[in-house]
């Protein structure tokens, strides 16, 4: 399993020596536009596919199910509007709870519809599109870092080709939690510690799944300190020995201040898993995850029917298989340790059936191998009308979320 990697170009970093003719702001910025320079076509790929993708599920869902709302708001999307529009009031919606929902997002739309008057859902879709785009780009970078430049467009457009990656484009958390997710662990590769901790911060107040990430970094910033047996000392490439300190203390914070929060307000200790429990959702035993993949396979798992049921449970039975070439791949052990842990948060959560291809969004890492493999193609002509060819698909797979997906929003 590879190590932490170092990019072989802009090897100026936060953790390393600036030029003394240059300020860290702008060596910085000299650095984020030459990597824009690099990754539009990635960006502009993906931005294509998911524009196809959309068109296609707007005619088809046109006026059904939960279209009806807006093409973008789907079940969460009510609650994060409500939670940015009047907080975390348990009497804001009938049913459910609004705890298990993190605050970044909803804080983001309220504090947008106070600097533009724009509506919060309006907001959230913009938000959740520039993330995306974002998103894309550090796809982009992390292929290119890992193996090549071509590996990385193609990375970045085969997210946009996922089950449910019609997500990606609504008012959801999932986009941004992804987005702070990829750059985090670029930065990580890259031994930026004070960047991947802010970012991994920032991260745990968004999604849960973001944990994943949380652990990943910090993680990697213990290693370093068991490297340099924890002195308080510059490392050899003039790297500040605070860094990693940062690394490994702050990413959990953010997590922990929230959570801190629910037990206050829910009068427990364990108020976010009460609160969890009030929409039906937790962990369960391995027994019960290989039952729901057995139904999946039945074609009898409730929730989604026919196509998507087996869809759903592809994606499950592909997963692991994907993880281990990710390992054989000697892809670099902070994304495998990610995906791994992401993957036991959504096994250990399998109880919607419909939820999980929208969860299978943070398993990012495991398109690599297939990125990879596509790369080498030489009649790159037959690997973009692939790429066509699928955007259309996930734009009819996208139907399935709003017209046959179940609940209501509040």
């Amino acid at each position: 399993m590879s190590g932490t990697v170092v990019a072989t170009d802009d090897q100026a970093s936060p953790g390393g020596p600036a030029p003394a003719n240059a300020s860290w702001p702008r060596s910085a910025a000299r650095r984020a536009r030459r990597s824009a320079s690099r990754a539009w076509p990635a960006v502009g790929l993906y931005l294509a596919i998911r524009l196809v993708s959309t068109a296609v599920f707007a005619i088809l869902s046109a006026g059904h199910g939960y279209a009806q709302r807006g093409l973008f708001v789907f079940v969460d999307s009510g609650w994060y509007r409500l939670i940015a529009e009047h907080g975390y009031d348990t009497h804001i919606a009938k049913f459910g709870s609004p705890f298990p929902f993190f605050p970044l997002y909803p804080g983001l739309m309220r504090l947008g519809h106070d600097v533009t008057g724009l509506s919060a859902d309006v907001v959230g879709v913009i938000i959740t599109w520039i993330a995306a785009a974002a998103c894309a780009w550090a796809l982009f970078e992390i292929g290119r870092l890992v193996r090549d430049a071509r590996t990385g467009v193609i990375f970045a457009a085969l997210w946009a080709l996922l089950p449910s990656a019609v997500i990606e484009g609504a008012s959801y958390a999932d986009t941004l939690a992804i987005c702070l997710s990829a750059w985090a662990l670029y930065t990580l590769l890259r031994r930026w510690w004070v960047a991947a901790g802010i970012l991994a911060f920032f991260a745990g107040l968004t999604r849960p799944t973001a944990n994943a990430l949380v652990a990943t970094v910090c993680l990697a910033a213990l290693i370093e300190l068991i490297k340099r047996r924890g002195h308080l000392r510059d490392d050899a490439s003039g790297g500040a020995a605070w860094r990693p300190w940062f690394a490994l203390v702050i990413p959990p914070l953010g997590m922990i201040a929230y959570l801190a929060y629910v037990a206050h307000r829910m009068g427990s200790l364990t108020g976010y898993l009460k609160a969890q429990k009030q929409w039906g959702t937790g962990f369960s035993n391995v027994q019960f995850v290989l039952h729901r993949i057995h139904e999946g396979m039945l074609g009898t798992a409730p929730g989604y029917q026919n196509y998507p049921t087996l869809i759903t449970t592809a994606a499950l039975l592909i997963a692991p298989v994907l993880i281990v070439l990710l390992i054989l791949q000697r892809v670099p052990w902070p994304l495998i340790c990610y995906t791994i842990i992401v993957a036991a948060i959504v096994y250990a959560s399998i109880h919607v059936y419909t939820v999980v291809p929208r969860e299978f969004l943070a398993l990012f890492p495991l398109l690599l191998p297939i990125a990879s493999a596509l790369a080498k193609v030489q009649r790159r002509p037959a690997v973009y009308l692939a790429l066509a060819a699928l955007a259309v698909g996930a734009g009819w797979y996208a139907c399935y979320i709003p017209i046959n997906a179940g609940g209501s929003i509040p």
